[in-house]
């Protein structure tokens, strides 16, 4: 029969340390008064004997769990690894580990995460959310006790939101298609519910108007939330009577499904039709021809939501909620070609 490996405890190390109980208390806690020569005599002690700390009942007596949770849409989208891998590694200096939870776009999960962030006493939250204007989401998010910052949403001023300036992004990109002499130009474009897809359809607009264009209704597919939703508005778009001349796949990572289905349908990216992404990635800068493709930087965001969390979760004296905006950028690749006269 094995026996159970016997548990060190505080008074074990303090034992080994030739020091009193409380002196090991104070060195668990960093207390500033404690010599270098008894800290060192403990962590001493405590390597000798393989002490390790319980951080659960360290946190409940300091009231901190030293931990931080990030809910987002899903997982599927690889550029987003930039932002939690930068996000992260500020928090992990900090003494913060990160937790990582996928709302799939829904409102309930969103709300049933809250109340589990809450359970789990995590001292701060990033996240993404389905629906700004959701009365359940928005009472959930003013019950929260622990900071809340929003990943690339802006419809609650009174949170903390690190945001991309897709308006911007978008703007770019359609007086890019507009100068090319792109007048049939269609949109994929997500839930405009959120604020990334109302911003790009925002900025696409703008540029329409600043050219005296007006959008053709019938160009227009929203609640574009995927590779298949992508596939079915592009098959949909090219069957048109007047099909478009140019594409804007403003839609987050669904440019596999519009290139699939323009490929099916033996049409050029470049050749037979212009493309534009509004996200870079991967598969835009290696596809034969390269997309063009409107970039920001999501490290960038990742650093700057962590640093703004810790600054809340420290209790810093600030008003209002903050609202910070990456800037974007078009970067012009071989998809996108004049319109033959």
């Amino acid at each position: 029969m094995m026996r159970r490996p016997q548990t060190v405890k505080v008074r074990d190390v303090a034992r080994e340390a030739g020091v009193a109980v409380g002196t090991v208390s104070r060195v668990l806690n960093d207390h500033p008064r404690v010599t270098r020569e008894l800290r060192e005599r403990v962590e001493k002690a405590m390597a000798h004997l393989g002490y390790e700390v319980d951080v659960t009942a360290q946190s409940m007596r300091a009231g901190r769990s030293r931990l931080v949770a990030c809910a987002i849409r899903d997982f599927d989208i690889p550029r987003f690894a930039l932002f939690i891998k930068e996000a992260e590694a500020v928090l992990r200096e900090a003494g913060y580990t990160l937790l990582l939870a996928s709302t799939t776009n829904r409102p309930d999960i969103e709300i049933g995460l809250l109340s589990a962030f809450r359970r789990r006493r995590v001292d701060g939250v990033m996240m993404t959310l389905s629906d700004e204007q959701h009365r359940g989401v928005r009472e959930a998010l003013s019950a929260a006790p622990m900071p809340v910052l929003l990943i690339d949403r802006d419809g609650i001023a009174t949170l903390d939101r690190v945001t991309a300036d897709h308006r911007e992004g978008a703007r770019l990109a359609t007086t890019h298609l507009l100068g090319l002499g792109h007048w049939r130009i269609a949109m994929l474009v997500g839930d405009l519910k959120a604020f990334p897809s109302r911003s790009r359809l925002e900025g696409f607009r703008e540029a329409c108007s600043a050219a005296g264009m007006v959008p053709h209704p019938r160009l227009l597919r929203d609640n574009v939330l995927s590779g298949e939703d992508a596939y079915r508005a592009t098959a949909s778009l090219m069957a048109l009577a007047e099909p478009p001349t140019a594409l804007f796949v403003a839609a987050m990572d669904t440019l596999g499904g519009c290139l699939r289905a323009l490929r099916t349908m033996g049409i050029a990216a470049g050749d037979g039709i212009s493309v534009v992404a509004g996200s870079d990635s991967d598969l835009a800068e290696l596809y034969a021809p390269p997309i063009t493709a409107i970039t920001w930087d999501l490290a960038a965001m990742g650093r700057h939501a962590a640093t703004m969390l810790l600054e809340r979760m420290r209790g810093d004296e600030i008003e209002g909620g903050r609202g910070l905006a990456v800037p974007t950028e078009l970067i012009i690749r071989g998809s996108t070609r004049p319109l033959p006269s």
